[in-house]
C-alpha cells in the first residue's frame, strides 16, 4: 500500500510589496502574538536601505498560514517598502515547532571574521559598538532598545575603520585595569583628534614609573585600580577616561577623578574637548 504524495513545496524569491504582505497576513489563520519592538526593528533597518538579501525565507504552511516571517510581513508594510526575500509554500503546518530552534545567532564577531578580521574579533566588535554610540551621539542611553547595533552597522563601521583592530591590539596591554573595547575606543577616537594626547594617556597606562601624581592619566590609572572597580559601569569608564584626557590636553593638574551619573550631584556626561591635530576624524 503506497502512502499519499505529498505536493511538493514551491520556491520563489519575490520582491516582497506591501500589498503582497497584507495579503499573505490576510490570509493567516493562526496570528502568533507580535513583539512589537521586533516589528519596528525590521522595519528601521529596510526605511535605513540596510535590508539585505540573505536568503531567509518566508515560510507558509499548506494550509496558508505564516509559519515565520510574520515579524517581516509586518515590518515590510510599515516600512511602505518592498524588499526581495524567498518565499516557500506547502511547509506541513506540524512544522512549525521546529523552526528557529536549532539556529545559532549571528554575532558581531562571526560578522567580523567573514569580513577578514583574524583576532580579537569580539573585543574589536564590542570597540566598534561604543564608537558607533559614539558616532550616533547616544552613549549615555545605549542600553535604550532603540540605540541597538545591529550587525550591519559593525559590519559598515568595520569597513570604514579598520585601524580599530590595531587600536584593539594595543588595547589588550591594559586588559589588567579594565575592558580592553572601552580602552581601544577611546584611544581610538583620541588619536584621531590628538595623537599626542592619546599616546601619553596609552603610555601612563601601561607604565607611570616617573609621571607625577598630579598628572590627569596617573589619576586615571589610580581610578581604574581602586577598589569598586569590578562594580563600575562602562559608561563611567569611558565618562573618567574623557575627564583626563581633557585636563591632559589642557595642562591641568589632577589628584582624584570621578565621575557621578546619579543622585543630587549627578553629572553630565562629559564632551571630549582635546583639539584636533591630525588623523581622520572619528566622529
Amino acid at each position: 500500500m503506497h502512502g499519499t504524495r505529498k505536493a511538493p513545496a514551491q520556491i520563489e524569491r519575490v520582491t516582497l510589496t506591501p500589498e503582497m504582505a497584507f495579503d499573505l497576513l490576510n490570509h493567516n489563520q493562526q496570528n502568533r502574538p507580535l513583539q512589537d519592538r521586533h516589528v519596528n526593528r525590521i522595519a528601521s533597518q529596510i526605511m535605513a536601505g540596510k535590508w539585505k538579501f540573505n536568503g531567509d525565507t518566508i515560510k507558509i504552511s499548506d494550509t496558508g498560514d505564516v509559519l515565520d516571517g510574520q515579524h517581516r510581513l509586518f515590518a515590510v508594510i510599515e516600512a511602505k517598502t518592498a524588499v526581495e526575500t524567498v518565499i516557500i509554500r506547502g511547509v506541513a503546518r506540524d512544522a512549525f515547532s521546529t523552526i528557529d530552534t536549532i539556529r545559532a545567532v549571528r554575532s558581531g564577531a562571526d560578522v567580523l571574521a567573514i569580513n577578514g578580521a583574524s583576532r580579537y574579533r569580539t573585543t574589536i566588535s564590542s570597540a566598534l559598538m561604543w564608537l558607533i554610540r559614539w558616532q550616533r551621539g547616544c552613549l549615555p542611553k545605549f542600553r535604550d532598545p532603540r540605540n541597538k547595533i545591529e550587525n550591519s552597522d559593525i559590519e559598515a563601521a568595520w569597513a570604514a575603520h579598520p585601524d580599530m583592530e590595531k587600536a584593539v591590539e594595543r588595547a589588550m596591554q591594559l586588559r589588567g585595569l579594565g575592558n580592553p573595547a572601552v580602552f581601544a575606543f577611546v584611544y581610538y577616537v583620541m588619536g584621531n583628534l590628538n595623537e599626542a594626547v592619546a599616546e601619553r594617556m596609552m603610555e601612563t597606562l601601561e607604565d607611570p614609573a616617573g609621571v607625577p601624581i598630579d598628572d590627569p592619566f596617573y589619576a586615571l590609572r589610580a581610578w581604574l585600580l581602586s577598589e569598586n572597580r569590578k562594580r563600575r559601569e562602562p559608561l563611567d569608564c569611558v565618562a573618567v577616561i574623557i575627564k583626563a584626557a581633557n585636563a591632559a590636553a589642557k595642562g591641568r593638574k589632577v589628584k582624584v577623578l570621578s565621575w557621578k551619573q546619579s543622585g543630587q550631584s549627578a553629572e553630565a556626561f562629559p564632551t571630549l574637548g582635546i583639539v584636533k591635530t591630525g588623523g581622520a576624524n572619528a566622529r
